[in-house]
């Protein structure tokens, strides 16, 4: 089986199923020096965790990660990192072999392969995100003390919008469908208060807001920044398509109005900021802004309201999605130190 890495600089590799023993990551190409603790991945871990509330999956998790390499007194020494999570609250009794859920990869898989680990959809279920977020972590750690900053939050779910625009961290996650929006959030837990009764679901908008990257990221004609990040926004499980801003507003706007209008465009600099960060597949030093978009999560009727099932993915993808524009960060920040032989960075 192949598809399980991601990365050409930082390489990640994830591992384990659902109801596996446990799953984990390998990250290889993390320069030595970096600051790195176990506590940095709890506090990642955590915030994508099963069982946080009364709108998510009831399935409890403590995701408590092991450190088993590549750290030494507190900081990367160069070589590959592994860490692993252990599954403890898994009902493999709740699935059978022979029952093929609709909206999932249970029968692509068994037509793929022949032979597949039914228990909670194994290596196709949401849990396999514990690997990204561990990588995250990583690229996190080499990052932030750059200035790059990454935030995720809800903008829509269901036909529920938000009027939010960059809120803080503190914001979004004191709500718990992570929409800073409080009228809009309070609307939006009741909605899935109510699919989670009904055994419903819903989908909707996440918007990911980098900044502090810089210029030059990104590798032209065939690994533009705009094409690493859709790509790594897609391999989401629920994904069906984002954009780079808003395309809906953007594919009605006239051109002069978005190139030299209200954007505040600077004809002499080059740079504009309705290009939301990424110009020609190359980050333009502007702030990055993308919109996900989510079908409804998959498990619906009878399976919903007998099983441990999210109504809406959203809340609990934010940290995922965060988690490979991160990656992707890292990935082409190393690749941007083999641009020059000036010894320029980013």
């Amino acid at each position: 089986m192949r598809g399980n890495s991601f990365g050409h600089f930082l390489t990640l590799t994830t591992f384990g199923e659902s109801h596996g023993v446990a799953l984990g990551a390998i990250i290889d190409g993390c320069p030595a020096g970096v600051l790195l603790s176990i506590e940095d991945f709890e506090i990642d871990l955590a915030r994508r965790r099963p069982g946080q509330n009364v709108i998510v999956t009831s399935r409890k998790e403590k995701d408590q990660p092991e450190l088993l390499s590549g750290v030494f007194e507190g900081k990367t020494i160069g070589t590959p990192i592994c860490v692993i999570v252990r599954n403890e609250d898994a009902r493999s009794q709740d699935y059978q072999p022979g029952f093929f859920r609709a909206g999932h990869a249970d029968r692509t898989w068994q037509e793929k392969f022949g032979h597949r680990d039914h228990r909670g959809g194994g290596r196709s279920s949401g849990r396999e995100t514990i690997g990204r977020v561990i990588g995250a972590t990583i690229a996190r750690k080499m990052l932030e003390s750059k200035g790059v900053k990454v935030t995720g939050f809800t903008i829509q779910i269901g036909e529920i919008s938000s009027r939010s625009t960059l809120p803080d961290r503190s914001k979004i996650d004191a709500s718990l469908v992570r929409c800073p929006d409080d009228e809009a959030s309070e609307r939006m837990i009741g909605l899935l208060k109510t699919c989670k009764k009904e055994g419903d679901s819903r989908g909707g908008v996440a918007r990911i807001h980098i900044s502090g990257v810089g210029a030059g990221l990104g590798e032209p004609v065939f690994n533009k920044a705009k094409s690493r990040f859709s790509s790594a926004f897609m391999s989401v499980g629920g994904v069906v398509g984002c954009s780079l801003g808003d395309a809906d507003s953007a594919k009605a706007m006239p051109g002069k109005l978005f190139h030299d209008g209200k954007s505040g465009y600077d004809n002499e600099a080059g740079v504009s900021p309705s290009a939301k960060g990424i110009q020609g597949g190359i980050t333009n030093g502007e702030d990055i802004v993308f919109d996900v978009i989510f079908k409804p999560a998959s498990t619906v009727g009878k399976t919903a309201k007998e099983g441990r099932h999210d109504p809406c993915i959203i809340p609990r993808a934010i940290p995922v999605l965060e988690s490979m524009a991160w990656l992707v960060i890292a990935d082409l920040w190393l690749a941007r130190r083999l641009d020059r032989m000036d010894g320029s960075d980013v």
